[in-house]
């Protein structure tokens, strides 16, 4: 049974992940600034790269820990996919939607692909062209996300003083 308690918990260990989720979007962010200063060298694009691959990472644990608390399993097939479905989510009695708006839900799909594209990439350059497009829609996510997160704590909050 979930408690205030555990709620606080919950929004602590979020609070942490955007600490971090803005911390890899620092790095991001230099890596760009980078190759819009001239940086063409396919290791300046593995850098973005991997930063990018960084963010989806923390943006799935924030994920992974709001599905563990409310839902239980994803299928053991596409569960990233599945992931990201979930939340998209308004689950009347138990949750509110993180991902607010099927345009941030494809961004986060987006950045998903690219994270498998980048893992499965074996010897092979990023594409520069590919690479810059989904930057751009990471820098949409992370200029949104920390007032996404702000909105979703203060739904929680008020989940959790019902329950008190």
């Amino acid at each position: 049974m979930r408690t205030y308690e555990s709620f606080l918990t919950l929004c602590a260990e979020l609070d942490g992940d955007l600490v971090e989720l803005e911390r890899v979007a620092r790095h991001n962010l230099k890596a760009w600034e980078r190759i819009g200063a001239g940086a063409s060298d396919p290791v300046d694009w593995g850098a973005l790269g991997f930063t990018l691959q960084t963010l989806y990472g923390v943006l799935e644990g924030y994920f992974l820990r709001v599905s563990k608390f409310f839902e239980s399993g994803l299928p053991s097939e596409a569960w990233h996919k599945a992931l990201v479905e979930k939340m998209s989510l308004d689950i009347p009695g138990l949750r509110p939607p993180l991902l607010t708006s099927p345009e941030l839900r494809r961004q986060v799909l987006e950045l998903l692909k690219f994270r498998h594209r980048i893992r499965n990439l074996y010897g092979e350059d990023l594409d520069p062209g590919k690479t810059a497009l989904v930057e751009r829609i990471t820098l949409e996510i992370m200029a949104s996300f920390p007032s996404i997160h702000k909105e979703f704590l203060a739904k929680l909050m008020a989940i959790a003083a019902a329950a008190k």
